[in-house]
């Protein structure tokens, strides 16, 4: 999800794009988890490579590991991006059963039919008609996921607290990113999110949906280059 931005910041930054927990080349997991777990994994890779602090992006789910790490590890974060994510708020009982539901299908179905039906939902419907090969290439990259461990991951969005009560403490330098036709995310609720933090700067991107890294690639880099100069990365 991050492949065009490490692209075009990897010779001005030091990058570190981690697969989660239960995604990407990591291990299947046995167990439940939850978005504090992953937190802590952030914040032992953190440790494990001798870094005291870093700029943290967080894009959709990674919004809320994100507020997590900033609530449970503040000093880690030097900076913080919140891209398309509601980043503090829980679920809904609504939201709650349509995970649920989410999650039937996917152990019913499997990874690729799940990625047909919800990777539409991600795009504006003007990017899936002129860029028809990357809402493609997000659709296997979904799609070539563990059923077992995009269903935990669901789980875990499922059953995340709400934070808002934290956003006044969350005192870093920080970015909200929005798309103006993202249909997931309201933008409503990112600019509440953006009015919760005291240093915090607010960037709508006309024309996108979700997939803001995808569909604004440039723009979601400089806006997080601008983020790092602000904390002199």
């Amino acid at each position: 999800m991050w492949a065009a931005q490490a692209k075009l910041l990897q010779r001005k930054y030091r990058l570190i794009i981690p697969d989660l927990r239960g995604a990407g080349k990591t291990e299947d997991s046995a167990k439940p988890f939850s978005i504090e777990t992953i937190a802590e994994d952030i914040a032992a890779l953190l440790e494990a490579l001798d870094m005291e602090s870093a700029a943290v992006a967080g894009f959709s789910m990674g919004g809320f590991i994100l507020a997590n790490m900033l609530v449970r590890h503040p000093l880690k974060v030097r900076a913080a991006a919140f891209i398309s994510t509601l980043g503090t708020g829980a679920d809904d009982p609504e939201r709650q059963e349509a995970r649920l539901k989410n999650m039937r299908f996917v152990m019913e179905e499997g990874s690729e039919a799940f990625a047909v039906s919800f990777v539409p939902r991600l795009f504006s419907p003007a990017f899936i008609n002129s860029h028809p090969d990357e809402v493609a290439h997000t659709q296997r990259i979904i799609g070539g996921q563990r059923p077992r461990s995009l269903a935990l991951m669901l789980d875990a969005m499922r059953q995340r607290p709400d934070l808002s009560l934290h956003l006044k403490d969350f005192v870093v330098p920080s970015v909200v990113v929005i798309g103006n036709e993202d249909p997931i995310v309201p933008v409503a609720a990112m600019r509440a999110l953006h009015e919760g933090m005291p240093k915090s700067v607010f960037e709508i991107i006309d024309g996108a949906g979700h997939m803001t890294t995808v569909e604004a690639p440039e723009k979601v880099a400089s806006v997080l280059d601008q983020l790092m100069q602000r904390v002199g990365v």
